[in-house]
């Protein structure tokens, strides 16, 4: 299964469709498995700003895959370790937040890939079955995962074509709250001039040959973002929906009070 899921999510991304996803930062199964049944593309799990670790990933990833979802997982910075123990969990890609300069770029595909196109360690426990899919992983794995490079930094920007030359991975994603904080723009637009720097990294990926991603605060966002080239797209989280849903209620419970009388 994990295999499967990381092929169908490498077949998405080829395809000219848009492609969405949602964030989960809470490490429990059961909220797993309400996210999944959401039948977005995928799951972003994000280890970098919430409490899932990639020692919990084992326990959390079967009730995505008991929706059919792929996962995508975000380490809490550019280890290799938590890289590959993510990967052998059977994620079906990697997100790495803060890529700076086309060293690291060849860094994190270097541990995302096995030889000879990299230094990941033979050791796939979960993602290959329990070894049950050893040979079939292992032919596999290096095609099949998506690997997901962040650009947060005014650095990352000025090396934006060196690091879109480095080969091996899949998709950039813009982290546009950290890039607009770097550059010292307002965070949350997408006009004005931070809108010339999403389309500069837009066409620059497309000229290497790679997919652009960002995070989206609204629906809205969208169709600009497609027009401009991007693809991938997250937008939403667990925390969010939750928070979302309970205040709506809790005003439509005070407007009903007020209106009614109760």
């Amino acid at each position: 299964m994990p295999l499967t899921l990381a092929k169908s999510l490498k077949a998405r991304l080829r395809s000219d469709q848009p492609v969405f996803g949602a964030w989960v930062g809470i490490p429990h199964p059961i909220v797993i498995e309400l996210m999944a049944r959401s039948q977005f593309d995928f799951l972003l799990l994000d280890g970098e700003h919430s409490l899932i670790g990639v020692q919990d990933l084992g326990s959390l990833l079967p009730s995505a895959e008991l929706h059919g979802t792929p996962t995508i997982f975000r380490p809490r910075s550019k280890s290799a370790a938590d890289i590959k123990a993510a990967l052998d969990a059977g994620v079906s890609g990697i997100m790495v937040p803060m890529i700076e300069t086309a060293e690291e770029a060849r860094a994190i595909v270097s541990a995302s890939k096995y030889a000879p196109a990299g230094v990941r360690g033979i050791g796939p426990w979960r993602a290959s079955g329990y070894y049950e899919g050893f040979e079939a992983y292992l032919a596999d794995a290096n095609d099949a995962t998506t690997v997901i490079l962040q650009l947060e930094s005014a650095k990352g920007l000025a090396n934006l074509e060196d690091i879109l030359a480095v080969n091996g991975f899949d998709v950039l994603f813009v982290g546009p709250a950290d890039l607009a904080s770097s550059l010292g723009l307002p965070i949350g637009r997408f006009d004005g001039e931070m809108r010339d720097v999403l389309k500069r990294v837009a066409d620059a990926a497309k000229r290497a040959g790679k997919l652009a991603a960002i995070d989206v605060p609204a629906v809205s966002a969208i169709p600009d973002l497609v027009e401009m080239g991007y693809c991938l797209f997250t937008i939403g989280s667990d925390m969010g929906f939750i928070q979302a849903s309970g205040r709506g209620l809790v005003r439509d419970l005070a407007a009903l009070s007020t209106g009614q009388g109760i």
